[in-house]
């Protein structure tokens, strides 16, 4: 059973990272990226003799085999390869001090590990590249053959299957593991919250685990969501830890696996989330070691994540947002929260947070009990270019497939069709038109900013139409789902009860009367008072724009708690897959998660798509 301690996660992107960089001399001026270090050693290579690269020669050309231990390295990594040992061996600079990092190992048919690297072969290397092809034999006595491709000025190595290779193993100890996700909130799972020694992940292209005591961030991506992805974890108590990413390959379309290690001093931080106040902001004893946009999950108390941009206070106080628009104090407004402060932002050096309470939505809480941890998620224009977060590795990784387009289908885009002024705003400028007894040589304007008020509405209907219309296909794919598969039944049940909230969501607001046409018809009526001498004209028109701002609060409203279940769905969904007994609901909650995507893809500006 899966036990979640949950956490806050924050996300930092770009700057200056710490990275095991080529100083000596020969490194530099040999013009290879693969090297022979010229003996065997039994043991793992210590740091300082990796930094030191004594002995060690430079290997360029085509197919030349080399007999002793041999290694590929950039300006990003060292990667060792010694034979005897169970795979490659990554090593990386922090600071000043060399670290030893994560094992490459790799893995055949059922699960069989290497269990000894036997010989190694140059397939070709030269002042840009590398490729290192790596023959091992395996527990039970089979031979694989695995290729680790290189580049200059990237900080990952793309491992390669070959004969008897169908999965590559990153082992790297780590109390955290997150799968980030820009359309519901990341994954994310610490040791000490599940009894469980293998999760099953989604698919989804690439996976984070924290290690190093908040300095490394050993990360693997890969192209298809069709790649198995599992996570290892072993030991009791305080000592509990996850072990290692395992990820399968798929030779008939090249799916390969790319690995990284990010590292700088504190390049992630936790605190715990009771610490943090409700009112206001918290300066953690953490200064980020490079500028760079952040991400900041918080785990609440139902399970569910919600993701929040780390924006940027300005010494002037104005805010670069990333696309979220805070009011100078800092507060947002939320379909589903209402008005409150932000909760996360950065002030030069320092990240400030807070435990925020939303009045619009009391029950939205977060788990006090939990942690709040930091890590990187992508440049900003403004860092330095020999960064990464790990949405960059997983774009430079993947750029050069043929049907690479990750970078675009990672966004949450706006629809052409979102179009303001919204309700609310419109029927109040038209409210201060009326107190000033201005109506009348303003009628024209009155009619434009009602036209404009009158199509935004219907474009909030078209987007909750589009909500409902996903629902009740979705709905009626759980029903055929739980005849075709009686062993997912309980957790069909589960997931479309959930979704089920989106019919409650319409019902309750009123939305079958609430509509579009409703609140033209209001409009109309405010517009006949213009050059009315009613004296009661003012009062029956704030009468009327109450009434419309009803329809289209709770339209827009309607539309953010619609998104909110959807991903509060996919986050579930994701979560019952790493605890799944069987392949039925393995699969059945990944369709949903997949299936979430088709609304969740694109978000008007007050369904919150842009904020959280």
């Amino acid at each position: 059973m899966l036990r979640f301690k949950w956490l806050l996660v924050v996300c930092c992107l770009a700057g200056t990272f710490s990275f095991i960089f080529v100083t000596d001399v020969e490194a530099v001026e040999s013009g290879a990226l693969a090297w022979d270090t010229g003996k065997h050693s039994a043991k793992s290579l210590s740091p300082d003799a990796v930094a030191k690269r004594e002995g060690w020669k430079g290997v360029t050309g085509e197919n030349v085999s080399v007999s002793s231990d041999v290694c590929v390295a950039n300006e990003y990594l060292t990667l060792v390869f010694r034979k005897g040992a169970r795979g490659g061996e990554w090593y990386y600079r922090l600071g000043e001090a060399t670290v030893k990092g994560p094992t490459l190992v790799p893995v055949g048919p059922g699960g069989d590990k290497a269990k000894t690297l036997d010989a190694f072969k140059v397939i070709d290397s030269t002042a840009t590249n590398a490729l290192l092809e790596v023959n091992a034999t395996t527990e039970a006595g089979k031979k694989t053959v695995t290729r680790f491709f290189l580049k200059k000025g990237k900080p990952f190595v793309e491992t390669q299957p070959g004969d008897g290779t169908e999965k590559i193993l990153v082992e790297a100890r780590s109390h955290h593991a997150v799968m980030p996700d820009p359309f519901a909130g990341d994954l994310v799972v610490s040791a000490q919250e599940t009894e469980a020694n293998e999760l099953r992940f989604p698919g989804e292209h690439v996976l984070a685990q924290l290690a190093d005591n908040g300095n490394a961030i050993v990360m693997c991506a890969w192209r298809s969501a069709d790649q198995a992805v599992k996570v290892m974890l072993d030991g009791e108590g305080e000592k509990r830890m996850i072990t290692g990413t395992e990820i399968s390959y798929r030779k008939d379309r090249r799916m390969n696996v790319w690995v990284a290690v990010l590292a700088a001093p504190a390049i992630w931080h936790q605190k715990k989330i009771g610490d943090l106040n409700a009112v206001k902001d918290v300066k953690l004893d953490w200064k980020i070691p490079y500028l760079a946009l952040w991400r900041a999950d918080y785990r609440r108390e139902h399970g569910w994540v919600d993701s929040w941009k780390v924006i940027i206070k300005k010494p002037n106080g104005e805010w670069e947002g990333f696309g979220v628009s805070p009011k100078k104090g800092g507060t947002v407004w939320h379909a589903r929260r209402g008005t409150f402060a932000y909760p996360t932002h950065l002030e030069g050096e320092s990240v400030y947070v807070r435990n925020p309470v939303y009045e619009g939505n009391p029950p939205i809480k977060n788990n006090p009990n939990g942690l709040a941890v930091i890590y990187p998620f992508q440049r900003i224009g403004k860092s330095p270019k020999n960064v990464y977060g790990v949405m960059d590795v997983l774009t430079e990784a993947l750029e050069d497939m043929p049907e690479f387009t990750l970078a675009e289908e990672w966004l949450v885009k706006r629809p052409a069709w979102d179009r303001y002024p919204g309700v609310c705003y419109t029927t109040g400028e038209v409210e201060k038109i009326f107190d000033d007894d201005k109506e009348r040589q303003k009628k024209k304007e009155i009619v434009e900013r009602f036209k404009k008020m009158n199509l935004f509405c219907i474009t909030v209907r078209r987007r909750i139409e589009e909500y409902m219309n996903w629902w009740k296909k979705t709905h009626e794919f759980c029903a055929r789902s739980k005849a075709a598969k009686p062993q997912a039944a309980a957790l069909v049940d589960e997931l479309d009860g959930q979704l089920s909230e989106m019919d409650k969501v319409y019902e309750n607001r009123k939305l079958a009367e609430r509509t579009p046409a409703a609140a033209n018809a209001l409009t109309d009526q405010i517009e006949a008072f213009v050059g009315s001498d009613d004296p009661k004209r003012v009062d029956k028109v704030k009468e009327l724009g109450r009434a419309t701002r009803t329809i289209g609060g709770n339209q827009d409203s309607g539309a953010g708690y619609l998104r909110m279940v959807a991903k509060e769905t996919r986050q579930q969904a994701g979560y019952r897959m790493m605890t799944a007994k069987d392949d039925a609901s393995f699969d059945f909650a990944n369709e949903i998660r997949r299936r979430t995507l088709e609304v969740l893809r694109t978000s008007m500006g007050v369904e919150g798509g842009f904020t959280d």
